[in-house]
């Protein structure tokens, strides 16, 4: 994955945003191949508008063996290593657990 289009998303779920057009960053991260359920792209604005089986299904997807972990006040963790969280913060639990995904994405691809 490109590690810019990565941050450029994380930073826009962070302010609330997210790009539908077909050139966007969101889609460059998550492609958009089909109106099926296991679409990827699908799957993310699903989570980012605040769907919790999204964001299951998209932790899943792509983080598989990672675990994760939702708190209160919005906050959300993601790991591989428990000494290494991943963290998301949002008023929108989804959105929270999406930013923790996108993060470990980001560690992920930065190594």
């Amino acid at each position: 994955m490109d590690i810019s289009a990565l941050k450029e998303l994380a930073a826009k779920v962070e302010a609330g945003e997210w790009d539908h057009s077909p050139n966007g960053v969101a889609r460059q991260v998550f492609p958009y191949k089909s109106a099926s359920i296991d679409d990827l792209g699908l799957t993310a604005v699903a989570a980012f508008n605040g769907s919790l089986d999204a964001a299951k299904a998209l932790h899943d997807a792509v983080l598989p063996g990672f675990r994760w972990e939702g708190g209160s006040g919005g906050l959300f963790d993601v790991w591989d290593d428990p000494a290494e969280p991943h963290k998301g913060r949002c008023d929108i639990p989804a959105r929270a657990w999406l930013l923790a995904i996108l993060r470990a994405l980001i560690a992920e691809n930065s190594q």
